[in-house]
């Protein structure tokens, strides 16, 4: 059976790098890091884990708890990591918590006792930081801040902001917020709620908001959809903090005959794959999914490997424009491609 030598000989490289390269240490370009893992395929290698976890104490086992793995949003950041953990040799474990009462501590006790190397938590639960050891590497994914623990997300205010700017900009007169408030913590809808709040009082319009019952967000937006119009029937341009909820509210404005964009218009967050394929095509704030999970695993991999690591990571949102606001006629595939590259400007 081919060892460690032969892949080395196999790929032209040093035994030294192909440790390196397993055992995810030091930087491996692409163009390497291809070349051994041919070796390896053709020669069959395959390093015994076992044998490797019992010398470092370490299972190459990440666990992700992530809440309501049906959204959209957080299928697309499941898939992202699963791919960037899997390139880096490492596995995933994967559990679904809605928040801190929905057994997250429970959880996280299970995945200690699993041995994971490591964790990236998105969860709604202010204590959630005292659930974890001191020293276990852990980073918290466009969700709750949490002191001492390191954070990846958007920005969201700007998103927000950038919202509200498209909503006006389109001719929107009476535009109202759609948002989730939460009661444990600051959450990103906070900011989205900030950012948009700004560029009204900027204009000076009136800030209108509807909050997003606990009930609505877990069992149903349907009814969501209809209190919306029944609070505003005059709102001629809505935001929403997530797709899903932009979903919702077009299907219920075309089921009120209302026509999308000329009597409404509608902006989501999140831009996730299923905003461009709708019926109407979505205008989005676009989080940058892969450059948000890619920043998550390295600065975890920094943690596991006592080395350094970025503690607050914010990035850029850009806006994808589409017909839910500016219609057929101005809304090219041109045009929409460039939407897409606009970055946020700073605050």
């Amino acid at each position: 059976m081919a060892g460690i030598k032969e892949v080395a000989a196999k790929a032209g490289v040093s035994v030294t790098t192909v440790s390196r390269t397993l055992n995810n240490r030091g930087y491996i370009s692409d163009a390497m890091r291809k070349r051994i893992q041919d070796a390896m395929d053709e020669l069959h290698y395959r390093p015994n884990e076992v044998a490797r976890s019992l010398t470092r104490q370490r299972t190459r086992i990440i666990g992700v708890l992530m809440p309501e793995i049906n959204n959209a949003f957080f299928c697309e950041v499941i898939s992202e990591l699963s791919k960037i953990l899997t390139q880096r040799n490492y596995r995933m474990m994967l559990y679904q918590a809605l928040s801190l009462e929905d057994k997250a501590t429970e959880y996280i006790a299970m995945l200690e006792a699993n041995q994971v190397d490591g964790m990236i938590v998105a969860l709604r639960g202010e204590a959630i930081g005292h659930d974890l050891r001191a020293d276990f590497p852990v980073v918290s994914f466009e969700r709750l801040k949490i002191d001492n623990i390191p954070t990846v997300e958007c920005d969201n205010e700007m998103g927000g902001y950038l919202a509200a700017c498209e909503l006006l900009d389109c001719g929107c007169r009476k535009p109202i917020m759609v948002w989730e408030k939460h009661s444990h913590g600051k959450m990103p809808a906070f900011d989205r709620f900030a950012g948009f709040s700004r560029c009204m009082e900027e204009r000076n319009m009136p800030v209108e908001f509807v909050e997003v019952r606990q009930a609505e967000s877990k069992v149903s937006y349907d009814e969501l959809a209809r209190r919306v119009f029944r609070e505003y029937p005059d709102a001629d341009g809505v935001f929403c903090t997530s797709d899903t909820i932009a979903s919702y509210l077009m299907q219920e404005a075309i089921r009120l005959r209302k026509r999308i964009p000329e009597d409404v218009k509608v902006v989501g967050f999140n831009d996730n794959t299923l905003a461009a394929m709708q019926t109407i095509p979505l205008t989005s704030i676009r989080q940058p999914i892969h450059d948000m999970c890619e920043a998550a695993v390295n600065c975890l991999m920094g943690q596991i490997h006592h080395e350094p690591f970025q503690t607050d990571m914010i990035f850029p949102v850009t806006i994808s424009r589409r017909v839910s606001t500016r219609g057929y006629e101005t809304g090219s595939d041109k045009e929409e491609e460039e939407a897409k590259h606009e970055p946020s400007k700073g605050i």
